[in-house]
């Protein structure tokens, strides 16, 4: 019999130790303390410090475009009341729940040093003009002791938040407890589910969200007692290197970044699943900001000097790159991380997404088929539509999958997957005839950690075989246009796990997706310039390459237009089209 290594403990201790130095604040935490010595009441004064901030004057412009879009999965966004009037350039269509940030919780009453003009604000009146749901965020980074014991306290909190919600017709709320000490574990639970019974009671069908550490390094949220009661589970997907570290790393590392530092996204949602959150209630909330530190050399890791030591950077700050500082962008193809490295008068690390590193951490979740996504912080991408267009791509119907990619257990391509891994995911690759999978590495546990493969887009489909040990699959060819697999590990003994690539035949040529653009495409192949015409008048035209990454894109409203790739390496790309009528994709051969 197989027996699992017992270091938990030390891991434990040598991880905090490591990589906290510093009193540990999330970014919520930190941000909700710097923004709320302003004591700003108009969105202008928030605006204008957000530009000075940004090193702009005014507003970039409208992210959203004209493009039409169902989601398909949950987009789940905190709106911070700091953000201004970012909200008028929010893609609406690719959003489904705004979440007002936030109802502060006074331990010893319950009541709210403030609610940040919920009750009036702009953001919640756009939101819900729109369609999105809306919720109230309460948060309590301290003193959770002296509310969860005092039963007055708590159903002071319990009637204003349903009462606020009704008034402004809400669809629930979000609890942001952070920091609670394991003493309060089963009062943070009971508390939690005399929450979600009185609010279900008082608004039928509202929903109570909680937001969960992407460690729970003390096992203080007892999810599976919460699971029947609470709606949906948000994973703090960021902060595994934060601003107190003594090493610099990614915020939110896909994989495992440092060996002696293995706590990663893909883990925290295993870990999470595990506990018997049903799929479709865990989101994984990802980061629009990165971290910046001062650091003692010029590689990767690398020790932070004198820590605490770092600031954060929002997206369209680095997009923006007034300083000058973010020229030349880094890849970690280690935990799937871009960054950059520059010299001022100390070396300096920034770690940050951009929209291919975003774009994978969104394979993830589909991966895992979990209900969505969370962002901290609507507004941090305010004037750049990069993270709008791979949410688009990702978890909606406009949505297209690559002919080509890879694919790897949880590990990565680097690293040894994780305990407890189960998930089934199925790739049907946009427009496809048939489909291949080739595997060039394959080691699982033998008998204990296996891989299956379907002849079809379910497990119900025929099965091609199951693999474990070393028996790799080898290449897997579809009798049609899609593969299932269906994944597990057990709960010891991991190994370095697998990786494939699938690759896809589409007919190429005039009319190749009939569908409901009726779309033409000529010459095809060619040596750069492409004609395309519709029968439909277009909204809007990109065009993709075979990992999936955008190289161009325009909005147009009549029937017939050209694409100009003379500039690409010649190779596969795929037109894709939206009308009013829906979407079709044609792939075509650059020269």
């Amino acid at each position: 019999m197989k027996q699992a290594a017992i270091t938990f403990t030390v891991l434990f201790f040598s991880s905090i130790i490591g990589h906290s130095q510093a009193e540990y604040r999330s970014i919520h935490q930190e941000q909700s303390e710097a923004y709320s010595k302003y004591n700003y009441t108009s969105e202008q004064q928030w605006d204008d410090l957000r530009f000075q901030n940004n090193g702009i004057s005014s507003a970039l412009g409208k992210n959203n475009t004209a493009l039409v879009c169902a989601l398909n999965k949950r987009v789940y966004g905190w709106n911070p009341y700091w953000a201004g009037s970012a909200y008028q350039n929010y893609d609406w269509e690719l959003l489904s729940d705004l979440c007002h940030f936030s109802y502060e919780v006074v331990s010893t009453t319950g009541q709210a040093s403030s609610t940040h003009n919920w009750l009036t604000d702009a953001a919640v009146t756009a939101a819900q003009a729109n369609g999105v749901k809306v919720s109230l965020c309460a948060t309590l980074f301290s003193n959770h002791a002296t509310f969860l014991t005092n039963a007055a306290s708590k159903q002071t909190f319990i009637t204003n938040i349903i009462s606020l919600v009704q008034q402004r017709n809400g669809s629930g709320c979000n609890i942001d407890f952070e920091g609670v000490p394991a003493a309060q574990s089963a009062n943070l639970t009971a508390f939690m589910i005399d929450l979600c019974n009185q609010m279900h009671t008082a608004i039928p069908n509202s929903e109570i969200s909680i937001a969960l550490p992407a460690v729970d390094w003390n096992a203080v949220y007892d999810v599976n007692a919460m699971k029947n009661y609470v709606d949906l589970f948000i994973i703090m997907g960021y902060d595994y290197y934060w601003g107190g570290s003594t090493t610099a790393g990614p915020t939110d590392p896909l994989y495992n970044f440092d060996t002696s530092y293995n706590y990663t996204l893909t883990k925290s949602i295993t870990y999470y699943l595990k506990k018997n959150i049903p799929n479709v209630k865990l989101l994984l909330a990802l980061p629009y900001y990165g971290r910046e530190y001062i650091t003692d050399t010029n590689t990767i890791p690398s020790l932070v000097v004198s820590p605490p030591n770092s600031i954060t950077r929002f997206f369209n700050f680095v997009k923006n790159n007034l300083n000058g500082n973010y020229v030349t962008l880094l890849w970690d193809s280690i935990s799937y991380t871009p960054y950059y490295i520059f010299n001022t008068s100390n070396w300096n690390q920034c770690f940050i997404n951009n929209g291919y590193s975003m774009g994978k951490r969104f394979d993830v979740v589909n991966q895992f088929g979990i209900g969505g996504i969370g962002i901290w912080a609507l507004g941090y991408d305010d004037g750049y539509p990069d993270f709008w267009n791979k949410i688009r791509d990702k978890f909606s119907d406009c949505g297209i999958i690559p002919c080509t990619d890879t694919i790897f257990d949880m590990g990565g391509p680097n690293r040894n997957y994780f305990d407890n891994e189960k998930y089934t995911y199925t790739i049907a690759p946009s427009g496809a005839s048939v489909i291949s999978m080739a595997f060039s590495a394959f080691n699982a546990e033998l008998n204990y950690d296996s891989l299956w493969i379907y002849n079809g887009a379910t497990t119900a489909s025929p099965l091609i075989g199951s693999y474990t040990g070393t028996n790799s699959p080898g290449t897997v060819n579809a009798a049609g246009s899609s593969l299932t697999i269906r994944w597990k590990s057990d709960g010891a003994t991991k190994t370095s796990g697998w990786y494939a690539v699938w690759n896809c035949t589409q007919a190429v040529g005039l009319n190749e997706l009939a569908g409901p653009a009726a779309l033409t495409v000529y010459p095809n192949p060619s040596t750069g310039e492409f004609t395309v015409y519709s029968l439909q008048a277009t909204i809007e035209l990109s065009v993709y390459d075979v990992l999936g990454n955008k190289v161009l894109g325009k909005t147009q409203n009549y029937k017939q237009g050209t694409i100009n790739l003379k500039e690409a390496p010649s190779g596969i790309y795929f037109i894709h089209v939206k009308t009013g009528h829906g979407v079709s994709v044609v792939k075509i051969i650059k020269e």
